[in-house]
């Protein structure tokens, strides 16, 4: 397929990546120079502008930060809904609310754009283990389920417009809320005087983690706490997802607790490079220290 990529974050260069290693045609633009660099070695062509990067797609990824950021690409006389070609596809790979998917599908060309974000780091969707989460006409995903699957393991398709980009949040509420929960206990842990090569033993060995906080107990107990989903995104979709709550008339009360964590991992002045610095916000001793037991 002729394949476009809007944004080159590092979601974006991995979906770029895998595009082009499963033989699609690539074009790529990005907000700011500079980063198409090994993409254009490998084959892809980079486009000036978004309304020439979508010129003679069939499919059209957008992989940007926010609401605001996928608006400003993607509305307006000269973005890429006005430029998109007819009977392509575009699928909105970014994590964004449900009020902008649907704004999104109700202003571009009829049947022609999805909510499609992705469950997966980049460096699983590099190796074709992403997971989509699709909302949108069943038409439109048809039409570009063969490039989704070179992308990923499976397609969930969720319903209309916007429940793609809502089961998103929803997950992405479970996983940063599980890694804070997590991150208490290692606190705790450490407190009593418990070393971490203990806690990676007990914690292999029992189901007490689900699978999601698995993969980041090793950041979370790093004190560099490596990784790529930064704090700011962390929280940008906590955030989200307490909007969808209060809009129905849930009263969350963890996701808040989360959301306070996170902003006092940001106001801090490090730039972590993972989330999983939460547990900075808890204080406490750090690996290889102890206060003691009681």
């Amino acid at each position: 397929m002729r394949v476009t990529v809007i944004g080159l974050g590092n979601m974006g260069r991995a979906c770029a990546a895998r595009a082009l290693q499963s033989g699609h045609e690539v074009t790529v633009w990005n907000r700011s120079p500079g980063k198409a660099g090994e993409l254009v070695g490998a084959g892809a062509k980079e486009a000036p502008s978004p309304a020439d990067a979508v010129a003679a797609a069939e499919a059209v990824l957008v992989v940007l930060t926010d609401d605001a950021a996928v608006e400003s690409v993607c509305g307006g006389d000269q973005g890429i809904l006005a430029a998109l070609p007819s009977g392509a596809v575009l699928a909105d790979v970014s994590t964004v609310s449900p009020g902008l998917a649907r704004s999104l599908a109700a202003s571009g060309p009829d049947g022609q754009v999805l909510d499609t974000p992705v469950l997966g780091a980049p460096g699983a969707l590099e190796k074709g283990q992403g997971r989509f989460l699709v909302g949108g006409p069943e038409a439109a995903l048809e039409a570009i389920r063969p490039l989704l699957d070179d992308l990923g393991t499976s397609t969930i398709h969720c319903g209309p417009a916007g429940t793609g980009a809502a089961m998103k949040l929803v997950c992405n509420l479970l996983l940063v809320t599980g890694v804070a929960a997590m991150a208490e206990g290692i606190a705790v842990a450490r407190g009593q005087g418990l070393d971490d090569d203990l806690l990676r033993a007990v914690f292999a060995d029992t189901p007490v983690l689900s699978p999601s906080a698995k993969m980041r107990l090793e950041p979370t107990l790093d004190p560099a706490h490596p990784g790529w989903f930064g704090p700011a995104l962390a929280r940008k979709d906590v955030r989200l997802a307490l909007e969808l709550a209060r809009g129905s008339g849930s009263a969350l009360r963890i996701a808040p607790a989360a959301e306070e964590l996170l902003t006092t991992v940001i106001e801090s002045g490090r730039d972590w490079p993972d989330f999983a610095a939460v547990i900075e916000a808890l204080g406490g001793p750090g690996p290889g220290q102890s206060r003691g037991t009681t």
